[in-house]
């Protein structure tokens, strides 16, 4: 199965966002990652067999912590943050405005104006590769099946500096695709697509900053791809690796249940040509 890390490093504050990142990954490869794995997709129920069968469907999985005072922010400011942030992970991973039409309008209007501004020419340009640890964005081509992404993983908060509340979100969200002929003995994994996203939200406030760096940023963005297609990848879009037809990969080091799993430490191996 395909793995690609994504690591992603914003300087802010800075007057101009710079937003640099890296890609990694291992291989597709049908025939699932234990011995004796059942070879059938049922795209009825596309998540059936994957370690994401129980998980909640889309929004439902993204949960926002007990709303109480942290440092300077009232509980009523800090309930405000996790739902703006709630809202922006719908808005860049669930929600079809971007994943299908790779529409970033409703994702960027809830950001702060000025890191909003820096983002907006990464879409439609063919920079969509710059953003994509940020989003989640089909390749033209592909399709979803019916069924609603299955999201697991947790948000919390901490104080930060002078003005500021930390967000720390680390979810996975797992996508399932269309497949062509489903006569073939295709594993699960052939059709799912999975997608680790460890970001850490900023919200700000008070007189220190500009009033267009008033809201919500991002700073720490880590993250990986699994069951991806190197080809679409390298576009900044997921897709299965159903039709993928990039050569020389090489196989991921865990089963498949470490990439499902949001407490699992961030893998480094490589397998997408770069």
């Amino acid at each position: 199965m395909l793995l690609v890390a994504v690591v992603a490093v914003v300087m802010l504050l800075a007057g101009v966002g710079v937003f640099d990142r890296s890609g990694r990954g291992g291989p597709p490869g049908p025939g699932g990652d234990e011995p004796g794995a059942e070879n059938v997709v049922d795209l009825n129920r596309p998540f059936a067999l994957t370690p994401a069968a129980h998980w909640a469907d889309g929004e439902a999985g993204i949960t926002t912590p007990p709303a109480m005072q942290v440092g300077e922010f009232s509980a009523e400011e800090v309930a405000d943050a996790t739902r703006q942030v709630k809202d922006v992970l719908v808005a860049s991973r669930l929600d079809p405005a971007m994943l299908r039409d790779h529409n970033p309008d409703r994702y960027l209007g809830m950001l702060a104006p000025d890191v909003a501004r820096q983002l907006r020419p990464l879409f439609g340009s063919g920079n969509e590769r710059q953003v994509q640890a940020l989003v989640s964005m089909i390749d033209n081509g592909s399709r979803l099946l019916p069924a609603a992404p299955k999201v697991k993983g947790s948000m919390r908060v901490e104080a930060g500096k002078a003005g500021e509340l930390v967000v720390h979100t680390n979810y996975v969200f797992a996508y399932a695709f269309t497949a062509d002929d489903v006569a073939l003995p295709l594993d699960p994994m052939s059709v799912i697509v999975v997608v680790r996203a460890d970001i850490e939200y900023v919200m700000r406030k008070g007189a220190r900053w500009a009033p267009g760096s008033l809201g919500l940023w991002y700073e720490k963005v880590d993250g990986f791809y699994y069951s991806i297609s190197c080809d679409a990848y390298a576009k900044g879009f997921i897709a299965s690796d159903y039709h993928d037809r990039t050569p020389t990969r090489t196989k991921a080091k865990h089963d498949k249940v470490t990439y499902f799993d949001p407490e699992a430490d961030i893998p480094l191996e490589s397998g997408c040509p770069s």
